[in-house]
């Protein structure tokens, strides 16, 4: 089982390098957050004027997220839950643009920001979890198992960011999936899943883009790893 894994790993290793050169500029480069970047720093001015502090703007991202939970877990809607999602993805962005504003970064900021949205991707996929519990894909599939492997995979894309940052100097916002893109797909797809249905389908289509993006990002920093390593040694 053991050989098995590592043989697939290194098969995804060369795939990875040979698409690597392709796609190092998706690093920060093509965010889905910069589209709203405008929208974002016109909030935040906002939030400003009335004297909301980083953390504050913070807290009322993971207010929106319970409020996404509570919507889809109680109320099965997903239109509400959509939206709520999507304005707790900008302010997700408000409270590092009020930081930037005002001046007011701090390293107990940023840890706490980086601590609530894991948080509140937890009230999200826990009200998906809820939603889809007694559904099954394609008569073969449940869907806790697709949610629950979803959570499991967005979490460690953005823990294995966060980790190698602390060790490494650069830029690890690698691959498709990042957080902003993350949150923007599931608000896309669960408009059209209110309105059209097929929800389940794109969160399988989902679980499969979020454990590439946990791939490809864990083979970068394994081949940054390697090279320091050869660095080292000669």
């Amino acid at each position: 089982m053991f050989k098995s894994l590592i043989y697939i790993f290194k098969i995804c290793e060369r795939y990875f390098n040979l698409t690597h050169k392709t796609v190092k500029n998706m690093v920060s480069k093509f965010r889905v957050r910069y589209i709203f970047r405008p929208l974002v720093n016109l909030i935040a001015k906002w939030l400003i004027r009335i004297r909301v502090t980083p953390n504050i703007a913070t807290i009322i991202m993971l207010c929106f997220s319970v409020l996404s939970f509570v919507s889809l877990a109680f109320f099965h809607n997903l239109l509400c839950f959509s939206i709520f999602v999507f304005v707790t993805g900008i302010m997700d962005g408000c409270d590092g643009a009020i930081a930037r504003l005002t001046s007011k970064s701090t390293k107990f900021g940023g840890f706490f920001d980086s601590f609530m949205d894991r948080i509140s991707e937890f009230f999200i996929f826990f009200g998906l979890f809820i939603f889809s519990q007694d559904q099954i894909l394609w008569n073969c599939i449940d869907m806790k198992l697709i949610i629950f492997a979803s959570l499991l995979t967005s979490i460690m894309i953005s823990y294995s960011r966060a980790r190698a940052e602390i060790f490494f100097k650069g830029n690890f916002d690698v691959g498709l999936m990042a957080r902003s893109e993350r949150l923007f797909y599931i608000v896309i797809t669960s408009i059209i899943g209110f309105f059209f249905d097929f929800l389940n389908e794109f969160l399988f289509v989902y679980m499969w883009l979020v454990i590439g993006t946990f791939l490809f990002r864990l083979i970068h920093i394994y081949n940054i790893l390697k090279k320091i390593d050869t660095q080292i040694k000669e």
